[in-house]
């Protein structure tokens, strides 16, 4: 069964690009709890979903 784009699993590396971002600010989100992330083994996974909703909260939020 394949995965649908919308619950894809990005790595950090994947996450940044998507983002536009650099690994030091992904870092420093994740640390702060300003992103949903979770960790699989020693490796940060985020699910595009996830991070989709985070976008357009960050933004509704702004125009407030």
């Amino acid at each position: 069964m394949q995965q649908q784009a919308k619950d894809e699993l990005l790595t950090a590396a994947e996450t940044c690009r998507y983002l536009k971002i650099s690994p030091r600010t992904l870092y420093r989100y994740i640390q702060d709890r300003r992103m949903p992330a979770f960790k699989l083994g020693k490796e940060w996974r985020f699910v595009r979903s996830d991070l989709q909703q985070w976008i357009r909260s960050r933004a509704t939020a702004r125009h407030k």
